[in-house]
């Protein structure tokens, strides 16, 4: 064993090792723990001169993990422009927002702004590309919404992105248009938004450089230690820009990168050249986004089907991301013909999110080894719109922790930032709380015990990338 370099003492340690829950001390040297017991055990390890700090009784517990996280789209959030709901409760606040803020810009320059909520919206509906351009129409406008599956931008933005009426929607996404018109009315959904996204200009390595060191410092003030990157739309050039990232130091947390189903191949072929972990950074699953924004689940069945299987036979994992009970009835059916046609034993397939799921589908899922990686901040953040919205029918199986832990399905917690708040504190409190940010229970009978929810944030989402 190494000598240790540094000392932490009298806290009350909860390991989440059953084999040893609780401690009082540990050991570290340089970067790992190597040695965890009581304050006696662990002071005969230390050598003269040693760091020690005295923890005065508070409370230590493993670093915190968040399993599914948009980190890029994260810390660009916090340099852009904020239209959350706690800034703008109607049409006319984003208009004056989006005003204020293109005031301060030089002539010409992108706006990017996210987190209205339609829902929140005095309106009850999106803004459309008329509103936008009443408040700005020297620049082009993209306007997020909160979860990131929409968006809305100006004419300006629309024309250099070459969307007109003539613009077809294109496979999993949908151009809104005016009723009367047919002219497209600023709003896309899922992929229609990369119309525009294509011709954004991409922020400057310096500017990333520097949102993504504010982001992992905020993290790591939290307590994350570690995450999982699972933006869909993942390449090989990612791979590559989250390696430069950590070794500049503005990284700093562990890293596992999912990767988009559209690289499958390069994917594959990477992993066979070995470039699957290195250091700090390691390689997650194949991310599929399922969707139902063209009324349509996309991808369809019989192509969920075949995709699947690709990942499963090639080895990999396949995280597939689903918010409807007919997105999860797909899944559910992909990963089960996947099984039968090719067993695999602990394949560690994931279902991200999984909304709404009532306890026969909880079976399924566990029969097969499937993890499920849940966003219990979102029980905090939009509980009252969930109890307002929800079927009444679903609102007992949504985000059915419990559930989903009693029928023996691994579990882990992820904040799916910068859709909602990264602090998984909060995260930790709705998962054993089940109250929403005004105090309403939302199925407190989903509630999990404070150990059951630490376990998501650590050993749950570790085991969830292998």
């Amino acid at each position: 064993m190494p000598s240790p370099t540094l000392l932490l003492h009298h806290a009350r340690i909860h390991t989440l090792d059953p084999e040893q829950p609780r401690a009082t001390a540990v050991a570290i040297a340089g970067q790992r723990i190597i040695a965890v017991g009581s304050d006696e055990a662990i002071g005969a390890l230390a050598s003269p001169g040693i760091q020690r700090i005295d923890c005065g009784g508070l409370t230590l517990v493993p670093g915190l993990h968040d399993a599914h996280i948009h980190l890029l789209a994260y810390a660009r959030s916090l340099s852009g422009v904020d239209c959350s709901p706690r800034n703008a409760g109607s049409i006319a606040e984003l208009q004056a927002i989006l005003r204020h803020a293109a005031a301060q810009m030089p002539r010409g320059v992108w706006l990017r702004a996210a987190g209205y909520d339609e829902t929140a919206l005095m309106e009850r509906r999106h803004p459309t590309r008329w509103e936008l351009d009443t408040a700005v129409s020297d620049r082009p406008v993209r306007l997020y919404q909160r979860s990131r599956h929409a968006s809305v931008v100006n004419s300006e933005a629309l024309r250099q992105a070459g969307i007109t009426a003539a613009t077809e929607s294109p496979p999993g996404g949908l151009i809104e248009r005016d009723v009367i018109t047919g002219e497209p009315n600023g709003v896309l959904f899922e992929t229609a938004q990369d119309l525009v996204r294509r011709v954004v200009p991409n922020p400057t390595q310096g500017e990333l450089s520097a949102a993504v060191a504010a982001a992992s410092l905020q993290l790591l003030k939290w307590g994350v230690t570690a995450l999982q990157d699972a933006t869909a739309s993942n390449a090989p050039t990612d791979w590559s820009l989250f390696e430069r990232l950590q070794r500049s130091g503005a990284l700093q947390q562990r890293v596992t990168l999912m990767m988009g189903i559209s690289g499958f191949d390069d994917v594959v072929g990477a992993d066979r050249q070995g470039n699957r972990a290195t250091g700090m950074l390691r390689r997650g699953a194949m991310k599929l986004v399922l969707n139902e924004s063209g009324g349509e689940l996309y991808p369809p069945q019989h192509e969920l089907d075949r995709t699947v299987l690709a990942v499963h036979r090639s080895g990999g994992q396949v995280a597939l991301h689903v918010v409807t009970p007919t997105a999860l009835e797909a899944a559910i059916a992909a990963l089960t013909r996947a099984q039968t046609e090719f067993p695999r034993g602990d394949a560690r397939h994931r279902i991200e999110h999984c909304s709404v799921c009532n306890p026969e589908q909880a079976a399924r899922i566990a029969k097969l080894g499937v993890h499920v990686c849940a966003q219990p901040g979102f029980v905090h953040e939009s509980g009252d719109r969930y109890l307002a919205e929800v079927p009444v029918d679903q609102l007992p199986w949504l985000y059915p922790l419990a559930t989903l832990l009693a029928s023996s399905v691994p579990l882990s917690a992820g904040s799916d930032a910068p859709v909602a708040e990264p602090n998984p504190l909060l995260g930790l409190h709705a998962a054993m709380t089940r109250r929403s940010a005004s105090g309403r229970p939302v199925t407190a009978r989903q509630g999990l015990t404070p150990m059951q929810a630490l376990s998501l944030y650590t050993t749950g989402a570790a085991a969830a990338c292998f």
